[in-house]
Formats: C-alpha cells, sequence, structure tokens
C-alpha cells in the first residue's frame, strides 16, 4: 500500500514513466470524474450555507464563519484549478487532501463527529474511490479516520464541553468511513468493468473498420494490378501475334500467288493462329487454372509447384497426403490463391533457401503448410503498406478457415498454416 501510495505521489507531482497513451487516457478519464466532483463540491459547500442559517448561526465574524468562507474559497479554488489545470494528477492529488481538511474544519466548529457536515467525510471517501481505485480509497479511509480520532479528542477541548461523544459514537463512526470506502470501491469497480468494456468494444469496432478500409484499399489496388497485369500480357504476347497475322493476310492479297505459295502462307498463317491460341489459353491457365476446375485443388497445386520450382532460386520440397486426392472443395480457388501469396511473401522477402509446402489430412480440418528458413518477422506488427498477411488472414476467414503464423524478427523460419474445415469442403 505504501509504495502505491508513493506510485501516486510520483505519478501527480514527479515524472510518470508509463506508456504516454496510457498516461493520456487515464489522465483524461480523472478530468472528466474531476468536473463532476467539483459540481457536486459546490453544490455541498452551497447547502452548507442554508443549514448553518437554519441552526442558528448567525452571520457575522464567528469561527463557524470564518470556517466556512475558507471551505467556500477552497471550493472556488477547486472548480477553476480543474478546468485550468495542465497537470489533472496534480490537482485531483491536492484536492484529494484538502477536501477532507476541510471537512473536518467545518465539523471542528460544529460538533465533531456528531456535526451534521461530517457525511461530507463520506462523500469525500466515494469520491476517491471513483476517481482513483481501490487502494487509494484505503489510504484515504485511514485518512478520514485520523481526521476522525483527531476530531473525536479535540472538540470537546476547543468548545469546551468537557466530555466528548461516547467511544461508542467513534465506532460507529469509524465502521461507517470503512463502509462508505468499500461502498465507493464496489461503486467504482462496477462503473470501471462498465467502461472498460464500452471502450473494448468501441475499439473493436473502429479496429474492425480500419482493417475493412485497408481491405478494401488493398482489394482495389489488387484489381488494378492484375488489369495491369492482364493488360502488359495481351500486349506483349498477342500484339507481335496479331502483327505478323496481319502482314501474313496482307501478302497474301499483295498480288496472284499459285495454289502452292497460296497454301505455304495460309500453313505459316494457321502456324501463327495455333501459337496465338496457345498464348490465350496460358494467360487463362495463369489467372485461374483450368485443372483447378476439373480435377480440384490437389492436381492444381501439384501441377503449379512442378512448374514452379523450375523458375525459383530456392530449394523446393512438397508432399500431399493421398488421401486427399480426389477431394472437392468450393473453396479450392481460395486455397490455390492463398498458395501462390504465400509463395510469393517468401520470394520477395523471406530470402529462404529451402522451402516446404505441405498438405494434410486432419480429423476435421484439412491443412496446408507453407515453410521456410528464412529471414523471419512479426506476424502482429506488419509495416503499412503491405496488405498480403491481411488479405491471406480475410481470405481464410471468408472461407470459413484459419490462418495462423509462426515466425518471429531474429529468428530463421516462417510457418504459414491455414485450416479448412471438412465441413466448409
Amino acid at each position: 500500500m505504501l509504495k502505491t501510495g508513493l506510485n501516486f505521489v510520483q505519478q501527480a507531482f514527479g515524472r510518470d514513466r508509463r506508456d504516454p497513451a496510457e498516461i493520456a487516457q487515464d489522465d483524461a478519464r480523472l478530468h472528466e470524474a474531476e468536473k463532476d466532483v467539483r459540481w457536486l463540491r459546490n453544490l455541498g459547500i452551497f447547502g452548507w450555507f442554508f443549514v448553518l442559517v437554519g441552526r442558528g448561526y448567525e452571520l457575522g465574524p464567528s469561527p463557524v464563519w470564518i470556517a466556512y468562507l475558507v471551505c467556500a474559497a477552497a471550493a472556488a479554488w477547486t472548480h477553476v484549478a480543474v478546468g485550468r489545470s495542465t497537470n489533472i494528477r496534480r490537482t485531483a492529488a491536492i484536492t484529494t487532501f484538502l477536501d477532507p481538511l476541510l471537512g473536518a474544519s467545518i465539523c471542528l466548529v460544529t460538533g465533531g463527529i456528531e456535526s451534521v457536515f461530517f457525511p461530507f467525510l463520506y462523500f469525500t471517501l466515494m469520491s476517491v474511490a471513483i476517481r482513483f481505485g481501490v487502494v487509494e480509497a484505503i489510504g484515504q479511509a485511514l485518512f478520514n479516520a485520523l481526521l476522525a480520532l483527531l476530531l473525536f479528542f479535540v472538540e470537546p477541548l476547543y468548545s469546551g464541553a468537557g466530555e466528548g461523544p461516547a467511544l461508542s459514537e467513534l465506532g460507529s463512526t469509524l465502521f461507517l468511513l470503512l463502509f462508505a470506502a468499500c461502498l465507493g470501491v464496489v461503486v467504482a469497480a462496477w462503473a470501471r468493468q462498465r467502461s472498460d468494456l464500452v471502450m473494448a468494444h468501441a475499439r473493436t469496432l473502429r479496429e474492425s473498420g480500419e482493417r475493412y478500409q485497408a481491405f478494401v484499399r488493398r482489394f482495389a489496388q489488387v484489381q488494378e494490378e492484375e488489369r495491369q497485369n492482364i493488360s502488359a500480357e495481351l500486349h506483349d504476347r498477342m500484339s507481335s501475334h496479331l502483327f505478323l497475322l496481319r502482314r501474313g493476310i496482307e501478302h497474301c492479297m499483295d498480288g496472284p500467288l499459285t495454289q502452292g505459295q497460296l497454301d505455304e502462307r495460309l500453313g505459316v498463317l494457321s502456324s501463327r493462329v495455333g501459337d496465338c491460341t496457345q498464348d490465350v489459353r496460358s494467360i487463362m491457365n495463369e489467372l485461374r487454372p483450368t485443372v483447378l476446375d476439373e480435377l480440384g485443388f490437389f492436381e492444381a497445386a501439384s501441377e503449379f509447384l512442378a512448374r514452379h520450382a523450375e523458375t525459383t532460386s530456392y530449394r523446393l520440397v512438397c508432399w500431399f497426403d493421398p488421401a486427399l486426392k480426389h477431394w472437392r472443395s468450393p473453396n479450392d480457388a481460395m486455397l490455390f490463391r492463398l498458395l501462390k501469396e504465400a509463395l510469393l511473401n517468401v520470394q520477395k522477402h523471406a530470402g529462404a533457401s529451402n522451402v516446404e509446402v505441405t498438405l494434410a489430412d486432419g480429423a476435421t480440418h484439412v491443412e496446408l503448410i507453407v515453410a521456410d528458413d528464412g529471414t523471419g518477422f512479426d506476424p502482429h506488427n506488419i509495416p503499412v503498406g503491405h496488405y498480403g498477411i491481411m488479405t491471406m488472414r480475410e481470405r481464410a476467414a471468408g472461407a470459413g478457415g484459419e490462418l495462423l503464423i509462426d515466425s518471429e524478427p531474429g529468428r530463421d523460419g516462417t510457418r504459414i498454416r491455414v485450416l479448412l474445415a471438412k465441413a466448409s469442403s
């Protein structure tokens, strides 16, 4: 408790070593709580005036009214200080100790622990519990109990009554102080729990919105890249074929040809049409392999990996469970794209020497694993502008599956697992 109290004083008057975002969030919450408490304090001080008048205390330079004016001035200062404070924790710490002192001062001149104003000390306990926490509320309860003891012994000397309240009255007062502290802690805990729940929901909604916006931007970017790639492929492959076909047709139209010459030129044109058709099929196959629709993921992935192994700088090893040879799924295309995206990330970022691709048959799931021995990374802290992992997660989730990544920065090797329930197959 002493350590927590010292931390509280250090945060209020010294250097707070916590995360700046956490400090800002706590300060904002504390500022709002202080604004609410200051109005309750002002209302209480305003009500004290009518209580004093109603109990027959005549206006004048008496100890009662001097104590009241001191309390009113202190309340006015705290009202202004809370509104203008640049260090709300320091202001809150001052008011935490000032409020019970003000309450004790007015109680001293109006009956001690039997004063009608003594319940103000209960209010200070509950306000501390709501603004700070359990340990601070217990500390405030001990401080208020000390003030109650001082009032119990000092007030009879001040008033000249000789004999003060009975010890049972002191015991009841201390019990009520403890009860007020406990009640404040319970109310504060309930309020914080609800507040944390609301903030967690708000944070989740905000993060979901940000992920959705990033995914939409990435989707538009990928769509545009696909269009550019298709445009480039059509230009590079088809333009030359069409140009040669046009030239061949023009040669056929240049002048009279013998039947042999015409047959020869038409044969060349037919060969070029065949090349053009082959390139169109190749482009279509790269966009979506026909074997994927005809035979499923097992055969399409096997064919793709066989071609891919011939063009990569790393050693590629594949093992597909034979039990999945005839396995078909509505999500074959999604799984195929995830495989291509994973291998593309390996090629662009990992710098791996060895890559293993595994398709395993589980009891309830089909599992696709892409493992490499390249440079690791933090899958939870992806740099801005890199949307590959996010896109893979969204694709897996959209198919009712799950994407798991085992990797760490500074550690060699990354293992990407895609789990797809057989029920979704």
